[in-house]
C-alpha cells in the first residue's frame, strides 16, 4: 500500500478548509465575511503544487466539501420526494457535488498555469478564470448558478449595488481579486518587486473603496428618485398545501383555500395580489367554472391577481403544457407568461428521446414533461408592467433583465420551495432572488407556496418576509420604477470581457509554447 505523504494530507486539509470556508458563506450559516479570505487555503495549495493535475485534484476537494454542505439539502428532496432509496439520494448528492465541483477543480488546474506564467498580470487573470468557469457552470448543460460567490454577499447591502452594473459576476471577480491580492503579498512577497507589492495593494483597496463609494451612493440616490412615488399594497398569498397533497386535493378545495387568503387581505385593500408558482395545480382554461370563479372574484374586488397554474397548448399534433403564470385584472382581461428556463430533472427529462430507458426511471420519480415557452411576455395593466420569474428563473441574470429591458417596471417572483423541506434550501432561493431586484433596479414581490413570501427593495434589502411552512398572507408596498440599469441595458458585458482576457492569456500562451517548440526544433 503507498504511503501517503504528509504534504498531500496538509495540502487536501488545506483545499478542504476552503470548501467549509465557502459553504459556511451561504445561509444558513450566512458567513459573508469569510468570503474575504475563504479561497486563501486553496490559493497556497495551488502554488505549492506540482502542476495542473496535482491543483485540479486539491480544486476538487475544495470543491466537493462545499457543494455537499450547500446542497445537503438534495438527500431530502431525492428521497422525500422522489420516492428514490436513501442511498440513491446520496449518491445524488455527490454525483450533483462531483460534477460542480468539476469547475472549482479547473479553476485551480488553469490556476496554476497562470501563477506559473504571468507574474504581474496574475492578479486580474486569476479572478478573470475563477468568473470564466463560474459563468460557464451557470450556464453550460443549460446552467446552474445556485449559490455562485457572488450571491454570498446577499446582506452585504452596500458591496451589491455594484451589481447593475457588473452583474453578480462582478462580485464573484471582486471576493477573489481581493483573496489573491492578500494571498500575493503574504506568500509571493519574496518574488516580487516592492514597487509592484504596492501597486498590487493600492490598487485593490481603490477598487474596493470605489465600490462600497458606489453603493452608499446608489443606495441614497434610489431612495431618494423613490421618495416622491405613489406606492401600491401587495398581498402575497402562502397557500401551504403540503406537496404530496397538491396533486391530490380536490380543484374545489385548492381555489377555495387560495380565494379565502386573498378574502382576509382585501381588508387592507391590495392593489395587486400574488399567488405561488402552481398554486391551482390544473389546467384551469379547461374548467370554465373555475376560471369565471377566479376571474369574477378580481374583478367584484377590484384587483390585479397573478398567479401558477399549468398551460396548455396543441402544437403539432400533441398537448404541450407549461409552467405558466397569469394576470387576471380588474377588467377582466388577462394576460400570461410560460416558464422560459426549465429545472432539468425535475419540470423535464433531458435526452428523454435519446435515452428512453433513463426516462421511463426518472418519469417513475416524479419528474415533469412540460415545454419551455418562448417569449418574454410582460404581464400588463395600466400602469403595473410586471416582469414574472417563475422559480428556478430568478437565478438566471441574462433571463431576468429581459423583462425590465422590455419594459417591466415590477418584478414577480412566484415558487413553490415545498421539495426541499425545513433546509437551508428556501433561505438560499431568496438569497439568489435578491440579485434580480439590484441588477434591474427593481421591486422584487415573491409569493412561495411554503414560503420564503417576501419584499425585496431595489437596493437588494428585504423589507418583508414570512416564515417557511405557515399558511399565511404577507403585506407590503411596491413602487413601479421604468428606468433601465447599464446592467439591464447591456448585460453581463463585464463578465464577457474578463472571461475574454482569461482565454486570450490561454491562447498566447498555446501560441508561445507552439512557436518555440518549433522554432528549438528548427535549431537542433
Amino acid at each position: 500500500m503507498p504511503k501517503i505523504s504528509r504534504d498531500f494530507l496538509m495540502r487536501a486539509a488545506l483545499s478542504a478548509l476552503s470548501g467549509l470556508l465557502i459553504a459556511f458563506l451561504f445561509p444558513n450559516f450566512n458567513l459573508e465575511f469569510l468570503a474575504w479570505f475563504a479561497l486563501i487555503p486553496l490559493l497556497y495549495v495551488i502554488k505549492k503544487s506540482k502542476g495542473f493535475k496535482d491543483s485540479f485534484f486539491y480544486g476538487f476537494i475544495a470543491g466537493l466539501v462545499s457543494y455537499i454542505f450547500i446542497m445537503y439539502w438534495i438527500v431530502y428532496t431525492v428521497h422525500v420526494f422522489g420516492n428514490l432509496p436513501y442511498y440513491t439520494a446520496v449518491f445524488a448528492l455527490l454525483l450533483l457535488s462531483a460534477y460542480l465541483s468539476l469547475y472549482i477543480a479547473l479553476f485551480a488546474g488553469f490556476g496554476k498555469i497562470l501563477l506559473n506564467n504571468y507574474k504581474r498580470l496574475s492578479i486580474i487573470l486569476i479572478p478573470s478564470c475563477w468568473v470564466f468557469f463560474e459563468f460557464l457552470k451557470s450556464n453550460l448543460l443549460t446552467g446552474f448558478p445556485w449559490e455562485n460567490l457572488g450571491f454570498s454577499q446577499y446582506l452585504n447591502l452596500p458591496f451589491i449595488q455594484i451589481s447593475n452594473i457588473t452583474g453578480a459576476f462582478g462580485l464573484s471577480f471582486i471576493i477573489v481579486l481581493i483573496n489573491y491580492s492578500i494571498f500575493h503579498f503574504i506568500f509571493f512577497k519574496n518574488e516580487i518587486s516592492k514597487k509592484q507589492a504596492l501597486f498590487e495593494l493600492i490598487l485593490v483597496l481603490l477598487i474596493f473603496i470605489s465600490v462600497i463609494l458606489y453603493g452608499y451612493y446608489n443606495i441614497y440616490s434610489t431612495r431618494a428618485s423613490l421618495k416622491n412615488k405613489k406606492p401600491l399594497e401587495v398581498a402575497l398569498i402562502q397557500g401551504n398545501i403540503g406537496m404530496f397533497q397538491k396533486w391530490r386535493i380536490t380543484k374545489k378545495r385548492t381555489t377555495k383555500i387560495y380565494l379565502n387568503l386573498t378574502k382576509k387581505s382585501l381588508k387592507y385593500k391590495p392593489k395587486i395580489v400574488v399567488w405561488p408558482e402552481t398554486a391551482l395545480p390544473y389546467i384551469i382554461s379547461f374548467y370554465p367554472y373555475y376560471w369565471n370563479k377566479v376571474m369574477d372574484f378580481v374583478k367584484k374586488s377590484d384587483i390585479n391577481l397573478i398567479f401558477g397554474t399549468i398551460g396548455v397548448r396543441f402544437l403539432n399534433g400533441k398537448y404541450r403544457y407549461y409552467n405558466r403564470d397569469y394576470m387576471f385584472d380588474k377588467s377582466g382581461r388577462y394576460s400570461y407568461y410560460d416558464k422560459n428556463h426549465l429545472v432539468p430533472f425535475g419540470e423535464y427529462i433531458p435526452l428523454r428521446h435519446q435515452f428512453p430507458f433513463l426516462a421511463h426511471i426518472l418519469k417513475g420519480a416524479g419528474i415533469g414533461n412540460f415545454t419551455p415557452g418562448k417569449k418574454f411576455r410582460i404581464l400588463k395593466d395600466g400602469r403595473i408592467k410586471a416582469g414574472s420569474m417563475i422559480c428556478y428563473e430568478a437565478y438566471f441574470n441574462s433571463l431576468v433583465r429581459n423583462f425590465s429591458k422590455e419594459g417591466a417596471n415590477l418584478l414577480i417572483s412566484i415558487t413553490d420551495d415545498a421539495w426541499y423541506g425545513k433546509t437551508s434550501a428556501p433561505y438560499q432561493d431568496m438569497s439568489m432572488t435578491v440579485f434580480s431586484a439590484v441588477e434591474n433596479d427593481r421591486y422584487v414581490a415573491r409569493a412561495g407556496n411554503s414560503g420564503i413570501s417576501g419584499i425585496i427593495s431595489p437596493n437588494g434589502k428585504i423589507l418583508e418576509e414570512t416564515g417557511i411552512f405557515k399558511r399565511t398572507f404577507m403585506l407590503g408596498y411596491v413602487k413601479l420604477i421604468n428606468k433601465k440599469t447599464f446592467f439591464t441595458l447591456y448585460g453581463n458585458i463585464f463578465t464577457y470581457i474578463v472571461t475574454a482576457l482569461f482565454s486570450l492569456s490561454l491562447i498566447y500562451l498555446i501560441i508561445s509554447y507552439l512557436f518555440l517548440n518549433k522554432f528549438f526544433k528548427r535549431r537542433i
